[in-house]
């Protein structure tokens, strides 16, 4: 692994961008269940992948506290 980003939300670790060799994208390496879907996933510079992972970590998580 070349490098990798900590990608914490509201203080919680949901995953990494990791880049393996120098020609690859960066990708998303989940742990959080919550962001699963989003592993493996390529890392736009936009950051649209960045905002989708938090968007659906924190509808899963108002999701299970309102329940």
């Amino acid at each position: 692994m070349l490098t990798s980003h900590v990608l914490e939300i509201d203080g919680v670790f949901v995953g990494s961008f990791i880049q393996d060799c120098k020609p690859c994208p960066q990708r998303f390496y989940a742990v959080h269940e919550a962001v699963k879907s989003f592993h493996n996933q390529r890392f736009d510079h936009s950051g649209s992948l960045s905002r989708q992972i938090t968007r659906q970590f924190r509808r899963a998580r108002a999701s299970s506290t309102s329940a």
